[in-house]
């Protein structure tokens, strides 16, 4: 089998005040086989 395209929300600096779109990154992997892709529906960054 090949490797599943998919698309990851990374938080790259912890936000200070509210969060912008400056504090995130999408990148594009790949799953490797055998792993499952899990789709949050919210996310928290608590203090």
């Amino acid at each position: 089998m090949t490797d599943t395209p998919a698309r990851e929300v990374q938080l790259v600096s912890r936000p200070v005040g509210e969060p912008t779109a400056a504090d995130f990154a999408v990148v594009d992997t790949e799953l490797p086989t055998g792993e499952v892709v899990v789709r949050n529906t919210w996310m928290s960054v608590d203090p």
